[in-house]
């Protein structure tokens, strides 16, 4: 593998390197040619730059299909994630699936496999994420390897989750093993999974140590593409807490001008997320950036993260109840737990019903004043249906009817399916 990937250092020598040893490498044959575009994908991946000229030369290198594991293709692949292309991503990664089982290709098997996995991280797809670590876990596949992969995913999932404990022991694991190995991409995602689970359990100051060590590292050597290591959101929702407004604008300055140059979607969206936050929120307050922390939002959603969407309306409706904007707060946060919900992140969700808390909770109601999502799974819960069942019938995770479930409680006045038959019986009558 290219030595850029393992120490994620001085991408523009090592893209320069390969450039100049490549009429060399053609010469010698196409194994050695292969070998040099694979290490020139990784440094032009990491620096931003497009890769289809690099494929295509790396498919007609011979008329012998090359290993995939040392494709070009799985580098242009991690792009499309990193660019926030999902729906060009996925079929990429499942076509070198399906091409690995095919060839029994045992380590590309397992990179494409993992490389799923980051895309479900990337993507807020918990249950994909959880269900194939737990399939690494159980077969034979991490003695192909050394490497702290399955660590550091472990650590972005209880962080995505909203599982601090959890993040920061699997975060520190990666950690410890990347710096043994000297692997020090294991070691930037380790410390970026650390800075999530430190804002989530509300310390600023420890998260922006974790992820400015990520941005400094990155920005000094070469990484231009924004969304390999996707610290920049959270480093500025970090800043901006301390206080750090200076440093928050110079750390959206950079990545404004990286996703312009590269047209990066991902980028253009979190560009304009962390500068409506900070003027949102740094004196004088521009509460017309509300309007656009909205528009972001609904961009993240258009891309498919949906992990993105919920943090930026869980920053927003935090926001709005410092400025004591108290409707709008309310609407932002109830639509960031839902969302939260939705895709599992129980932590995340406690997080924002917190912040409603802080703005006044409302008195339990009537069977009248529940939404209609609410009364259709109370109803059928009161009918005896289980959770998955309910989940099942409504097309909606486990999670989301839990938490439809535990606020139909509170409104009515009820601690179990007993008392919630018996109200919404009464209630009908």
């Amino acid at each position: 593998m290219s030595s850029a990937v393992i120490s994620v250092e001085r991408i523009a020598d090592a893209q320069a390197c390969a450039l100049a040893v490549l009429p060399a490498a053609e010469r010698a044959g196409p194994e050695v040619e292969r070998a040099v575009l694979f290490a020139l994908a990784w440094a032009r991946g990491l620096s931003g730059l497009a890769l289809d000229d690099v494929c295509g030369r790396w498919n007609a290198a011979s008329a012998t299909p090359g290993h995939l594991a040392e494709s070009p293709e799985r580098v242009a692949g991690q792009r499309h994630v990193w660019r926030g292309e999902i729906t060009k991503a996925r079929p990429t990664f499942e076509r070198l699936l399906a091409l690995s089982d095919e060839r029994g290709e045992a380590d590309s098997y397992v990179w494409a496999r993992l490389h799923l996995c980051e895309l479900a991280l990337r993507t807020g797809d918990w249950h994909t994420a959880g269900r194939l670590l737990d399939e690494w876990a159980e077969t034979a596949e991490p003695e192909l390897f050394v490497e702290p992969y399955h660590l550091r995913c472990r650590a972005l999932l209880a962080a995505g989750q909203g599982l601090p404990e959890q993040a920061v022991a699997w975060s520190t694991g990666t950690i410890d093993r990347a710096i043994q190995i000297d692997f020090q991409w294991d070691w930037l995602e380790g410390q970026r999974a650390r800075g999530i689970a430190a804002l989530l359990a509300g310390e600023p100051a420890r998260a922006a140590e974790s992820l400015v060590t990520v941005w400094d590292h990155t920005t000094r050597e070469g990484v231009d593409e924004p969304g390999v290591f996707p610290v920049a959101p959270d480093l500025v929702e970090a800043l901006v807490e301390l206080g750090e407004f200076e440093q928050a604008r110079a750390v959206t300055s950079r990545l404004r001008a990286l996703a312009g140059q590269q047209q990066h979607p991902w980028g253009l969206v979190t560009a304009r997320r962390c500068g409506a936050l900070i003027r949102l929120v740094a004196p004088p307050c521009d509460g017309a950036a509300a309007a656009e922390l909205g528009e972001a939002a609904d961009s993240y959603a258009g891309l498919g993260l949906c992990f993105d969407r919920a943090r930026v309306l869980l920053a927003l409706g935090r926001a709005e109840r410092r400025l004591k904007q108290w409707a709008a707060a309310r609407r932002s946060l109830e639509l960031a737990a839902t969302v939260f919900d939705e895709i599992g992140s129980t932590g995340w969700s406690e997080r924002a019903r917190s912040e409603i808390g802080r703005i006044g909770a409302r008195r339990p109601g009537r069977a009248g004043e529940l939404t209609p999502t609410e009364r259709r799974v109370a109803e059928l819960a009161a009918r005896g249906r289980s959770n998955k069942e309910i989940a099942q019938a409504l097309f909606v995770t486990i999670n989301t009817v839990e938490g439809h479930l535990s606020h139909a409680y509170v409104k009515l006045g009820v601690r179990s399916r007993t008392q919630l038959a018996h109200s919404l019986g009464s209630s009908r009558q």
